[in-house]
């Protein structure tokens, strides 16, 4: 095979005339045959679990004190970007102010 001028376009590798290559691994098994019992269990046991630990009260509580800590931070966050905010246009408008004086 003739290399042309640029480079970039030639590989040594390939070679056009050489057989597509067949895939040798084993056939998939279908899902159902694959998985028949192991998600049912599965799901039975994450919703027994799950069930039991929402209908415990010490679990509801936790859950319940964790939810407003968790929404009393987001709360104070958005505050201090609030004010945040605000410092940063007062800035602004003390600086445009400024500019404006001295034209």
């Amino acid at each position: 095979m003739k290399q042309p001028n640029n480079p970039y376009y030639y590989n040594p590798y390939y070679n056009p005339y050489a057989p597509y290559p067949v895939d040798q691994s084993a056939p998939q098994t279908p899902y159902r045959a694959d998985n028949s019992r192991a998600h049912l269990i599965t799901g039975i046991v994450a919703g027994a679990a799950i069930a039991y630990l929402l209908s415990n009260r010490n679990v509801q509580k936790s859950i319940s004190a964790t939810a407003n800590k968790a929404w009393g931070a987001v709360r104070g966050e958005v505050e201090e970007l609030k004010e945040r905010l605000a410092d940063v246009q007062a800035e602004l408008d003390y600086y445009r102010e400024k500019d404006q004086d001295s034209e």
